[in-house]
């Protein structure tokens, strides 16, 4: 398929190390007290480089890391095994988790759970619901029509588009704050619902979209 080609030549050429400081802030408001991590299993879905997984497992929790490019899944491991931290790494799609329910206490898919159409986008968030426990937290980024990879991209239907350009290929979703809210009003709880809004390339673009904490009713 062009999207895991794409992925997998993506991986091969860039590493991300430092973890998202919105993901970071996420741990610390969570869980606040490092020795009840210690029993937790925590899932990076789309694990990227594994620059999440890191600090998951740094924190305590019990890590596994998943990614649709075999690449990924193996500089997870890589990047464990340089930290001299314990976790594990496989390949797989979000909307189909290898995993059975009631698995993990969080699952943290951050700047992935957007890219597919709109019925993948809630295959996947159905997935995150199926393999959380009770109470479990899922912390997850959307984004919004003011993005600018909206305006960068072809539009192939209401709130979907087809990326140009760098990401070249790969379809994503931008769903505006109804919409947001609502692909995870069924079996969560909305814990903490914000926007954001990001300037880069000197002002001229801008990462737009909306942050949410839930957890599994």
């Amino acid at each position: 398929m062009a999207e895991r080609a794409f992925w997998e030549d993506h991986h091969a050429r860039r590493r991300m190390v430092y973890p998202a400081e919105e993901v970071v802030r996420f741990v610390a408001y969570a869980f606040p007290r490092a020795e009840g991590r210690r029993a937790l299993r925590a899932l990076d879905l789309g694990s990227g480089s594994g620059r999440h997984a890191v600090l998951l497992s740094r924190s305590g929790f019990r890590t596994f890391a998943l990614d649709y490019s075999l690449q990924a899944a193996r500089n997870v491991r890589a990047f464990l095994a340089e930290e001299g931290l314990a976790g594990s790494a496989a390949c797989g799609a979000m909307d189909r988790l290898p995993f059975r329910d009631n698995t993990f206490d969080v699952v943290l898919p951050w700047e992935c759970i957007f890219y597919g159409d709109e019925a993948a986008v809630a295959g996947a968030v159905a997935e995150v619901r199926r393999v959380l426990a009770p109470g479990g937290w899922c912390f997850t980024n959307l984004r919004s029509p003011d993005d600018s990879h909206a305006a960068e991209s072809e539009a192939v239907g209401p709130n979907v588009y087809l990326n140009r350009g760098e990401w070249d290929g790969l379809l994503f979703t931008v769903y505006d704050e109804e919409g947001a809210r609502g692909l995870f009003a069924d079996g969560f709880e909305l814990v903490w619902f914000d926007r954001y809004l990001v300037t880069r390339r000197n002002d001229t673009a801008r990462d737009a979209g909306w942050m949410l904490v839930v957890r599994k009713k």
